[in-house]
């Protein structure tokens, strides 16, 4: 069994190939061989132990996702076992694991229903996740420009200014999510707002938005008209969202006629790229995505 330490995956793993292996693994789930359980939170002390496990038949792998978050943070693994040798493989230390998926999964989303590479983007939120919901849109689209929206104008500025620096790119700042919405094509939120910071109103007749933020139900970055205005809502697993997306319960409530789409519907080899003018992703993180992202990893270092 091999212990990766967090600097090994700093070092090694990279936004394009965590984008590829979900995309397989992603196919696997539509064609009945990768399965996933949904978040399990389990009261412990003064927090919560949090599992998320999932298997990839072809990959001869299966394994967890497990997290302690308490009010001094989070401490974050992955467990891989080899079905093959029947063996614990691996154990990651998964905080910069965690971060690269959950931007790499809203990016890839954007891609499978934006025919366009050069949309305008906003991004709302400034915090850690916000440097890789950044770094995956960069990876698959060039953006036309390039917005950010914060609660605390200070740290967007800041956030701007280094990820500018770091990227070669120029992101502009903005004071209210309604100026930073407006003519907007391809939006990203990654917040844990309570309150909803995006409006159907501020929206045009074209978009495509991205709730990465926010998995427990009482928080909530959009208005239910952006849901209802939608063509099509998706997320990862419906049975997950309706236990965590205060977005989706209430949308499924209010809309019974209107179906969730679940992400793995959108790998069935069809071209959905243009297809719908309005789309919805809600991003709440399932063990699937923690187990292709620790396939990217594990395929670099076996070849070092």
């Amino acid at each position: 069994m091999r212990y990766i330490t967090e600097q090994e995956v700093e070092e090694n793993l990279k936004m394009h190939d965590v984008l590829e292996r979900l995309k397989e693994a992603f196919t696997y789930l539509y064609n009945g061989k990768a399965r996933y359980s949904v978040r399990n939170r389990l009261s412990a002390g003064e927090g919560i132990l949090n599992t998320m496990p999932a298997s990839v038949d072809p990959w001869n792998m299966t394994g967890l996702k497990a997290y302690f978050a308490s009010k001094k943070g989070g401490n974050f693994k992955v467990l891989v076992f080899d079905t093959a040798a029947n063996e614990l493989k691996f154990v990651i230390e998964a905080n910069r694991l965690g971060q690269m998926r959950t931007g790499a999964v809203p990016a890839l989303v954007s891609s499978l229903l934006l025919k366009e590479k050069d949309p305008v983007f906003t991004l709302i939120g400034s915090g850690y996740q916000a440097e890789t919901q950044l770094a995956g849109i960069m990876e698959l689209f060039n953006p036309a420009e390039i917005r950010l929206y914060s609660r605390t104008f200070e740290h967007a500025e800041s956030f701007a200014e280094r990820n500018s620096r770091k990227l070669g790119v120029k992101i502009k700042t903005f004071r209210t999510a309604k100026e930073a919405l407006e003519g907007v094509t391809l939006v990203s939120a990654i917040t844990d707002s309570i309150k909803p910071i995006i409006y159907a109103s501020d929206l045009g007749s074209r978009f495509h938005v991205n709730l990465a933020g926010g998995n427990l139900p009482f928080r909530s970055e959009a208005d239910q008209s952006v849901l209802v205005s939608s063509d099509i809502v998706i997320a990862e697993s419906l049975e997950q969202a309706l236990q965590e997306s205060k977005e989706i319960i209430e949308f499924s409530e209010q809309n019974p006629d209107r179906k969730v789409v679940e992400l793995k519907d959108l790998f069935d080899g069809r071209d959905y790229r243009g297809k719908y003018r309005k789309s919805v992703f809600k991003s709440m993180g399932i063990g699937l995505e923690d187990l292709a992202a620790a396939k990217a990893l594990i395929s670099v270092i076996k070849d070092e």
